[in-house]
């Protein structure tokens, strides 16, 4: 309760429904502890970061870490916020790799050319002293004069140790390796004096605005001039990126899925799409917390839709095709493909067989039909035997997006994790790659994705992946030898509450132990090996165009 009208404030906040709501708060320390005053900083979605290093230690430290020498825990706070983006990135997956890559220029640069890791790095704001503060004597910029010495020694001891690792003893040879570091180190210190004196000095404006600002506003008087802004005397300000700031408040011109806790899941669509995003998709996840994490961005493209024909099962070959006008070979979906063009206008393409690829031929026709061949577990019977399926086209369009690789995110409490494997049906719907998002951020597992639907929309062998409608996964206890199915259960669960309705379950586990939930039936021994989720709730989805 406020005491009195001055620690009191009226704010205009948002509610846990995210409905905008007015009223009194206690500003005093520790009033209210169920309130928490914070700055305009603390933005959703972005990572306020208060780095101490001196300029030094951050030099010493990125210079130690080049050398594989600095272990993680001694990392400043700034570089372990970068760190821990970048792990989680594509290219250095915890999954992919052993062990973890140490900071450098080059990891760094890796993760700047993937767009999503460049956005997470852009919401850092990280508060630090200004680079155009500093005292007239450059001192905390000659902390690194005495650090080139130190460096230089640590070259030193590695070059010996290579030369002593590669039997290198000629004294001539070492010598020149070693005299090689100190010119190097000669030339450095020039070029760094030569740095501070016409670089740096002339660029130190920040005390002398700093100091006219607190004799401005020590003035009684009303200036002539308009008011200096609120520049800190210790040169210490927090470092933002504009572009990543400004698209937090702007339309970031992308359609962006919003994928929300409770499972309710908004299709946001820009008036204006950015050139760069218009064929792409955002998946955002919203915490309990409210708040926002950037899960990924992915590829889209438009298909004719397909559907599977009643000539297929068996009785369906490619019609008798007349000269042969053009002969190519071409990768496509992962496979080798010998591709013939026919006088007449229809192509025909055939996979090269490779271990474990069950299609060995495609027909691709001028009419856009699809007629795909090769083994399926119950072709004959209830046995394995080789099948076509013939996939028509359609006039009715439909999206597609690239499933990512791997989603390998985790911050805070959000844990969303997934990764393709042993398919190269690498394509679904959108709208189900939202609701997948949902059900991996509920079940906080790693989940093998064994496969969706081919680029064309065909995906042989099955019948129900039609268009990217369905997705395969294979199941948690297998995967990690669990003794128990709660992990599936649970799983099941999830992607119901974000509006999958349909699920295919093995013969051998379905009777006992998954019967009783929503929406399973048992799909045979076909789906032993994987979980089969399908009839996704397409009107579930509201979408919001602004």
């Amino acid at each position: 309760m406020c005491v009195n009208k001055f620690n009191c404030q009226n704010v205009y906040v948002g509610n846990e429904d995210r409905r905008p709501i007015t009223g009194w708060v206690n500003i005093k320390k520790d009033a209210q502890e169920h309130i928490t005053r914070i700055s305009p900083w603390h933005w959703t979605g972005f990572e306020t970061i208060i780095e101490n290093a001196s300029i030094g230690e951050l030099y010493t430290k990125i210079n130690d870490n080049r050398a594989g020498t600095l272990d993680i825990k001694e990392y400043t706070d700034s570089m372990k916020a970068l760190h821990k983006i970048l792990i989680e990135s594509l290219l250095y997956s915890v999954q992919r790799k052993k062990g973890l890559p140490p900071f450098t220029v080059e990891f760094l640069k890796d993760g700047l050319r993937n767009s999503w890791i460049a956005e997470m790095i852009g919401h850092l704001i990280i508060k630090y002293e200004s680079e155009w503060y500093a005292d007239e004597a450059l001192t905390k910029w000659n902390e690194i004069d005495s650090l080139f010495e130190k460096e230089t020694q640590k070259q030193k001891k590695l070059i010996e140790k290579w030369l002593d690792d590669n039997n290198i003893t000629m004294p001539y040879k070492r010598n020149s390796a070693l005299n090689s570091v100190d010119e190097a180190y000669e030339e450095t210190k020039i070029h760094w004096q030569l740095e501070k004196e016409q670089r740096i000095k002339p660029s130190l404006w920040w005390r002398e605005v700093a100091q006219s600002q607190a004799t401005q506003s020590s003035n009684n008087q009303t200036p002539q001039t308009p008011a200096l802004s609120n520049l800190s005397a210790d040169g210490k300000a927090w470092f933002i990126h504009p572009v990543s700031v400004m698209g937090r408040f702007i339309s970031p011109g992308i359609v962006t899925y919003h994928i929300y806790h409770d499972g309710k899941i908004e299709k946001h669509i820009p008036q204006e799409i950015s050139k760069d995003y218009k064929q792409k998709y955002k998946y955002v996840y919203h915490d309990e917390k409210n708040n926002e994490h950037e899960i990924c961005i992915c590829d889209w493209h438009t298909i004719k839709k397909k559907i599977l024909s009643s000539k297929a099962g068996g009785t369906y070959s490619y019609p008798n095709h007349g000269t042969v006008s053009e002969s190519k070979t071409n990768v496509n979906d992962g496979y080798m493909v010998a591709r013939a063009k026919y006088t007449n206008g229809d192509i025909h393409e055939w996979v090269v067989k490779e271990k474990g690829v069950s299609i060995y031929q495609r027909l691709t026709m001028a009419n856009g039909d699809i007629a795909e061949y090769g083994i399926h577990d119950t072709a004959n019977n209830g046995k394995p035997g080789n099948i076509w399926k013939l996939y028509t086209q359609q006039q009715e369009e439909a999206q597609l997006i690239k499933i990512p690789e791997i989603i390998n995110y985790e911050n805070d409490d959000v844990t969303i994790k997934c990764e393709l494997t042993e398919t190269y049906r690498k394509y679904t719907n959108p709208d189900i790659m939202a609701g997948f998002i949902g059900a991996l951020a509920e079940i906080k597992e790693n989940i093998l994705v064994t496969g969706s639907a081919y680029e064309q929309g065909s995906c042989f062998p099955s019948a129900l992946h039609i268009n990217g409608q369905s997705i395969d996964t294979k199941y948690i206890r297998k995967v990690n030898n669990l003794s128990n199915w709660n992990k599936d259960r649970a799983f099941v669960q999830a992607l119901y509450k974000f509006h999958f309705t349909i699920f295919r379950i093995g013969s051998s586990m379905h009777k006992s132990d998954f019967e009783d939930l929503n929406g399973t039936k048992n799909g045979g021994n076909l789906h032993n090996s994987h979980l089969h989720s399908e009839k996704f709730d397409f009107d579930s989805i509201k979408k919001i165009t602004y």
